[in-house]
């Protein structure tokens, strides 16, 4: 199946290439052979490009073509079609090789993970199977998954709206009944369901237990970080006093910036449940939730509008697209601009304790493997 579905895309793809080679305005045969080649090259060769794109902001286009004595000259149009053939190009590489390591490797990996998966959870399936009603609930599960797919196509052709929070607030709401019921049978019918599921919770919080009580002393809030409390001070403690100043400082800012994320995602949480009581959808949807609640998707954002991309033009002064040069770095100790709770720079943090940090997670992996019982 995994093969099949990959081979078609992979089709589609090569089908696209074939149009951007035979366009009126597409690059030489050479040019195109350059392009072709790119996604078959190592990473230190891929790396090298790329370095050589951003230190000379020009496209990656251009860094490409510059590795080869032809000429690497090119109009907007061909540039344009340059980059949506090394896109479809990239695409079918990747493609390629997930079907040669999903599928074709030897020994085959796959098929033994979702054996031993299902040998593990069979006693969990018999359960659910003698408790639950399944057909209708898979019955339901369809009727979910159509509603949630008929809401997220955005057909703009027939103009279809960009569904809001709101929208899927209320498809929830919709099915929370036939989940209910669901979960109600499972509990009802499998006393030995909720048994293994109430060790489960259990074993998962022991994992967070601190076992040393002195290691959040002086801390407020609950900010410790338990037993690593002391490794984290020992690495801070090794810097200079310049750089743990630095360090210090970057440090308050961040944690600042976490905290604005996380009023700001409460804000609008309660902006969406109390649309989901009211009538008032469209004023609170619109005059109070300006993104969407959750700390994840608030950076996800923020890493999307900052994420460097190759420059339309040949060449460019900066090689970002205009949101993330909208979205350029600044400096802020976690207050909101235009809306958005945007991070400080923590670049020195990362450089001088990122190191030892990771040394000390690996100790700490290899104590906890020794305290395993064999």
């Amino acid at each position: 199946i995994i093969s099949q579905v990959l081979t078609i895309e992979i089709t589609e793809f090569r089908k696209r290439a074939k149009q951007i080679e035979q366009a009126q305005d597409a690059p030489s045969k050479l040019q195109l052979d350059l392009l072709r080649q790119y996604p078959a090259k190592s990473s230190d060769e891929q790396h090298k490009i790329r370095t050589q794109s951003e230190t000379k902001s020009i496209s990656i286009i251009a860094a490409i073509l510059d590795q080869s004595s032809s000429s690497s000259a090119l109009s907007d149009p061909a540039h344009k079609l340059a980059l949506d053939y090394l896109s479809v190009e990239l695409a079918i590489r990747d493609r390629e090789q997930l079907v040669q390591v999903l599928c074709h490797h030897s020994p085959d990996l796959v098929t033994t993970s979702i054996r031993e998966l299902v040998n593990v959870y069979d006693p969990i399936i018999r359960a659910l199977h003698k408790a639950v009603d399944l057909g209708s609930g898979v019955t339901d599960l369809q009727s979910f998954l159509d509603d949630l797919i008929a809401l997220s196509q955005i057909d703009k052709a027939k103009g279809t709206k960009v569904p809001t929070i709101q929208d899927f607030v209320h498809m929830l709401e919709k099915h929370q009944g036939s989940s209910h019921r669901f979960i109600h049978q499972a509990l009802k019918n499998g006393k030995e369901l909720s048994e293994w599921y109430h060790q489960y919770a259990n074993h998962a919080v022991e994992q967070y237990k601190q076992r040393n009580e002195s290691s959040s002393q002086g801390q407020s809030g609950g900010t410790a970080a338990g037993d690593f409390t002391p490794r984290l001070n020992n690495l801070v403690a090794s810097l200079t006093e310049d750089e743990r100043s630095n360090v210090l400082t970057q440090l308050d800012r961040h944690a600042a910036f976490l905290a604005a994320l996380a009023q700001k995602s409460k804000k609008c949480m309660d902006a969406t449940v109390r649309a989901s009581l009211t009538s008032e959808d469209q004023k609170l949807q619109h005059d109070e939730v300006k993104g969407s609640p959750g700390m994840f998707l608030l950076k996800w954002q923020h890493f999307i509008d900052t994420t460097a991309t190759t420059p339309r033009p040949v060449q460019d002064e900066k090689a970002k697209d205009t949101t993330s040069a909208d979205a350029e770095k600044k400096e802020i100790s976690g207050e909101e601009t235009a809306g958005t709770v945007r991070p400080p720079d923590v670049h020195e943090v990362l450089r001088l304790l990122g190191p030892g940090f990771r040394e000390e997670l690996v100790k700490l992996v290899d104590a906890r493997k020794g305290d395993q019982p064999h």
